[in-house]
């Protein structure tokens, strides 16, 4: 492991394996440490590359404590015959609490509010107002598991209307419980009030948001990202809050994580962020803990994952012609 996790997991990786956690998360360090083990399992240290890959010659499977793997590299995991896991679904409810606390704070004007009272300046309160949140229009983009459960709490608890963008319509009654509907990316930037981010990171959705895209927004528009910090051209998040496009910004992942000291957008008092931190709940903990435990343990015992990354077909084929033993009992 690359670093430890809850302990509902490690209990089940200690009762069925030999557990190690290595010393660092450098290449060096992976590459020495990793050697002979037959599964690894990361949270959000570490890149699982090809030269790790390569170096990994016991390696059969790679369990992601989370949801993005994009620090893996799936094709190079799949042409080295190793199978992926991921824990989708495990910290959906903390995810969407997360955001709803970062649309309620900015549009109360939180961190002004608290900067204010801290500094002695108790009559701010008569200075700013806020806003509610019940009525406006919610654009979600990525309608996965977490974009779907956001439509459904922002429209059943709060009375919103959602909007939504993905490239693969929802189920007819996925859209109907959150009365949400599929609108293009242009049509969601000019009509929502507040626009919430959960897409992986790939080539498509790098700096997805970014200047041609904020200066699309309503003026007033909160934007929340909670996906991975690349999504957002940062430097533009902070134009277009000075230029008065944007109401606020709920940050929980930053294009260089941890960011520098001189990150525009820290310490600003019409933003909220956080250290990458929205899953971190004692549920959503132990969801992830111990459903990539259970999940790395089934690859290893020879049967399927409940979540694969890479395809088991393909991964089986490639260990084949590669002249690797099997990892599941029966399949091809």
């Amino acid at each position: 492991m690359l670093t430890s996790m809850d302990q509902s997991g490690m209990r089940l990786l200690n009762e069925a394996a030999e557990v190690r956690t290595v010393s660092a998360t450098d290449l060096v360090a992976l590459e020495k440490e990793i050697q002979d083990v037959d599964g690894l399992i990361l949270r959000t240290a570490g890149k699982i590359d090809g030269s790790v890959l390569d170096w990994a010659k016991r390696l059969k499977v790679v369990g992601r404590h989370g949801v993005g793997f994009d620090h893996i590299d799936i094709p190079a995991a799949t042409q080295h015959g190793v199978q992926v896991v991921y824990t989708p679904g495990a910290n959906t409810e903390s995810v969407c609490e997360h955001v709803f606390a970062m649309m309620i704070g900015l549009s109360k004007h939180f961190p002004k509010m608290m900067r204010e009272l801290i500094a002695g300046n108790y009559h701010a309160r008569t200075s700013m107002r806020g806003r509610e949140i019940a009525g406006k229009t919610l654009g979600i983009v990525g309608f996965g598991r977490i974009g779907r459960k956001l439509a459904e709490i922002a429209h059943l608890g709060f009375g919103m209307k959602v909007i939504y963008h993905d490239v693969v319509p929802a189920p007819e009654d996925v859209e109907l419980r959150a009365a949400a509907r599929r609108v293009e990316f242009d049509e969601l930037l000019r009509t929502a009030d507040y626009i919430s981010m959960h897409v992986p990171l790939d080539a498509t959705t790098r700096r997805m948001m970014n200047r041609q895209a904020l200066a699309q927004v309503q003026t007033g528009c909160i934007l929340i990202n909670t996906s991975r910090g690349p999504v957002v051209d940062e430097e533009a998040v902070a134009d277009a809050l000075d230029a008065g496009l944007l109401w606020g910004y709920g940050g929980d992942v930053f294009d260089v994580e941890p960011p520098p000291l001189d990150h525009p957008l820290i310490c600003r008092p019409d933003v909220m962020l956080t250290p990458h931190s929205a899953a971190q709940t004692e549920e959503g903990l132990k969801n992830m803990a111990t459903g990539v435990a259970r999940d790395v343990l089934a690859v290893l015992s020879g049967h399927t994952p409940e979540f694969p990354v890479n395809d088991p077909l393909e991964v089986e084929r490639v260990r084949k012609e590669l002249g690797l033993e099997p990892l599941y009992r029966s399949m091809l």
